[in-house]
């Protein structure tokens, strides 16, 4: 049997038994030994396999104790495409695009509708300080804080990890960066303005409308410039 095919009946066999209930979330690995046993698989392959795992946020180590189930969360299963989204090139990157507009727009109406004062006061404070900033002097960390504020009005662990992951490989191509940088953030703030004052008005339809069309502004710009990633 090549050594693929071992990995691979390993990882099979590892995701039958989460899957099952076998392992249940939290709970410790069986040893090295008695899975290898169970599974019918080399140290090497099995431990290729939780590796795997790992990356995608099933399993997780504790040094001293072990490798554990993770709590099985969407939002921790979801953490794992912080390693994969990162890697997309830009045409299959914009065809996500469509799925992140329902979902920041989702967030966005949630916000206006669950948001506390102080949350809304807040973002609105970021927007304006936002507007306030280059990119260089902390706009990238407050366009940041902007739509992570924004994005917990979903009340969503998964939505927001998955968000995070797509503006994460959004950063690589530094569009800020660009000839045009300063109008592009000057439509950019814009836009998260509107987002903040529907939050603040309490007005979920007319801040999902705001927050879908940033989104969709986003994608304009990157399909007009098809920047390069950073490497």
């Amino acid at each position: 049997m090549t050594g693929t095919s071992q990995v691979d009946k390993a990882f099979d066999g590892l995701r039958r038994m989460i899957s099952s209930g076998a392992i249940a979330p939290g709970q410790r690995l069986p040893s090295e030994q008695e899975l290898c046993s169970e599974l019918d698989v080399s140290r090497s392959s099995l431990r290729e396999a939780q590796k795997m795992l790992g990356f995608a946020g099933v399993l997780t180590s504790r040094t001293g104790a072990g490798t554990f189930v993770s709590d099985l969360s969407a939002e921790s299963v979801m953490a794992g495409l912080s390693v994969t989204v990162p890697l997309i090139p830009l045409d299959e990157y914009l065809g996500l695009f469509e799925i992140r507009q329902l979902l920041e727009g989702h967030a966005a109406a949630q916000a206006a509708a669950r948001f506390t004062a102080d949350q809304r006061a807040e973002l609105a404070a970021i927007a304006e300080e936002l507007a306030a900033r280059s990119w260089e002097d902390d706009g990238a960390a407050l366009d940041d804080a902007f739509h992570d504020l924004l994005v917990t009005g979903a009340e969503n662990g998964a939505i927001a990890a998955l968000l995070k992951a797509m503006r994460q490989r959004g950063r690589h191509y530094r569009v800020f960066e660009h000839d045009e940088a300063i109008e592009l953030k000057r439509t950019s703030d814009a836009e998260h303005q509107r987002i903040a004052r529907a939050v603040l008005d309490g007005d979920p339809v007319q801040a999902q409308l705001e927050a879908m069309a940033h989104i969709r502004t986003t994608s304009g710009w990157l399909q007009g410039l098809r920047p390069v990633p950073e490497p």
